[in-house]
């Protein structure tokens, strides 16, 4: 009559040991996997800092380098733009919008310009 209870029953505690282990684990991998966003990364500066020169760009431009590219998937080419005080930085279009809001969670927007690249 009470379908739980009978359900109980017929697995038996071996069945409800391995429900329960099951939960545990499908829980534990839930939440430690790897969603493919980089970790943050505090920059060095300010906005403001990294504006004043192109010498000042191009140390933002080596702190993305070393730290924050070989993090990301779908990067394939980043350069200095002199005359505006930008990085450009050209992505593969299937990963273009998780990696511009990858950095700009972290930069302003005014310090980059993004190129999407269909390769």
């Amino acid at each position: 009559m009470n379908m739980g209870r009978d359900f109980i029953k017929k697995i038996g505690p071996l069945g409800m040991a391995l429900i329960i282990i099951f939960g545990v684990l499908s829980t534990y991998m839930m939440f430690t996997a790897d969603l493919g966003v980089p970790p943050r990364y505090r920059s060095l500066h300010e906005t403001e800092y990294y504006r004043q020169s192109g010498e000042t760009m191009e140390q933002l431009h080596d702190e993305l380098r070393e730290h924050v590219f070989p993090a990301m998937d779908g990067i394939l080419e980043s350069a200095v733009l002199q005359d505006s005080r930008q990085i450009r930085i050209r992505v593969n279009s299937a990963y273009y919008d998780r990696v511009k809001s990858a950095i700009l969670r972290d930069f302003d927007e005014i310090l980059f310009e993004f190129q999407r690249s269909p390769v």
